[in-house]
């Protein structure tokens, strides 16, 4: 009896208080929606974040995404001369190739979206098959198997039931990404989240349409990082020229769980002192940089700039404004609520982290801007 009441105070003592979410003064910028009748077709390009992540985690973030939108939009195959796109996004996995090292690659998943105010063409980039036989070694350590430890001798002690579900996940599946990013791996990742940015953006070569890139967690330093390197090969290369072309596109950068204030610092050295310490600009400052100097090419192109943020997310930081504005580009911070924090105390960590793309509220404010869109279902 005990129990049932404390199960019902704590249900009833939930709150979340970033629902519906608190937006800057003066907040306004275009969807994807908007975006797409702009231009008649718009690119968006997914990037997940750490924790094992497959194919289904990209049908499920075009599906959330696309439940704000008109009841009639439909997957369907992009017109020629865009490579045919499978009717699920699930099923249209493929790797970046095959390379004569024969190591895991990173996953392409197309997903065209025909909506009757224009055509959504999603590409996500799954990375996660290029650390899972490193995180594999920890195996022996999870209490509750995952999939990609099935097999593995079971745990031998005795855990408390939620310092299990968050060792086994957050510590056994989901830190190692970030350990594995910032060692020795770090250039094998990049060079093959290169071969994939390649393979997209070679499909849409010439192409003018807006670029979206909505990235989560780590996955947006992979990205920047590896956009940053491809614009500094040889002046020319296929590599530096659709790196700067891609750049030059972006009309709307979303950042769920924004982790780059606390992932760059290993790209800093240790300063003498703390008003010594070196103002190192990471790889999205250079990159809105080179955007910038680019504005014949950007010309009439604003980059608007939106960082969602749970404040109960152990792992996200909101994004500091004075860093990344420069003319043309706006910066906004999103609060937002992921999940129920119970009696003000906690909201569980790997739904704070986790769940941003899979938040109906998040869902609704990237597809269809702010205030909303017009285009969008009425509520």
């Amino acid at each position: 009896m005990k129990t049932l009441c404390f199960l019902a105070l704590l249900l009833c003592a939930c709150s979340t208080p970033y629902r519906p979410p608190q937006l800057d003064a003066g907040t306004a910028y275009s969807g994807l929606i908007d975006l797409a009748a702009q231009a008649g077709t718009a690119d968006v390009l997914l990037v997940h974040g750490i924790c094992t992540h497959d194919a289904a985690w990209a049908a499920l973030v075009v599906s959330q995404l696309m439940r704000s939108l008109d009841a009639a939009a439909s997957t369907a195959p992009p017109d020629p001369p865009d490579p045919p796109a499978p009717a699920a996004p699930a099923a249209a996995a493929s790797a970046a190739g095959d390379r004569a090292d024969g190591g895991p690659q990173v996953q392409v998943v197309p997903a065209t979206v025909e909506t009757p105010a224009g055509r959504l063409r999603f590409n996500a980039l799954i990375w996660s098959p290029l650390t899972a036989d490193l995180k594999r070694q920890l195996c022996y350590d999870q209490s509750d198997k995952s999939d990609q430890c099935a097999g593995a001798p079971p745990y031998a002690h005795t855990r408390a039931r939620w310092n299990a579900r968050f060792k086994d996940g957050l510590i056994d599946d989901c830190l190692p990404d970030s350990l594995i990013y910032q060692g020795v791996a770090r250039d094998q990742i990049q060079r093959r989240m290169r071969d994939a940015i390649l393979q997209v953006l070679d499909a849409g070569d010439g192409d003018t349409s807006p670029l979206v890139v909505i990235a989560h967690s780590m996955g947006s330093k992979i990205l920047f990082d590896t956009l940053l390197r491809m614009s500094e090969e040889v002046p020319g290369s296929r590599a530096a020229l659709l790196a700067m072309r891609a750049v030059d596109r972006m009309r709307f950068l979303v950042m769920a769980a924004n982790q780059i204030p606390l992932l760059s610092l290993a790209d800093q050295p240790i300063a003498a002192a703390a008003e010594l310490a070196p103002s190192v600009p990471d790889s999205l400052q250079l990159l809105l940089q080179k955007r910038l100097a680019a504005k014949g090419r950007t010309a009439g192109r604003h980059l608007t700039l939106v960082a969602f943020t749970d404040p109960n997310d152990l792992l996200s930081y909101t994004l500091p404004p004075e860093k990344y504005a420069r003319d043309g580009i706006t910066v906004y911070n999103i609060l937002v609520s992921n999940a129920p924090t119970y009696l003000g105390l906690l909201e569980r960590p790997d739904r704070a982290h986790l769940d941003y793309l899979t938040n109906p509220d998040v869902g609704r404010l990237i597809a269809c801007g702010q205030p909303k869109s017009s285009l969008c279902k009425r509520e």
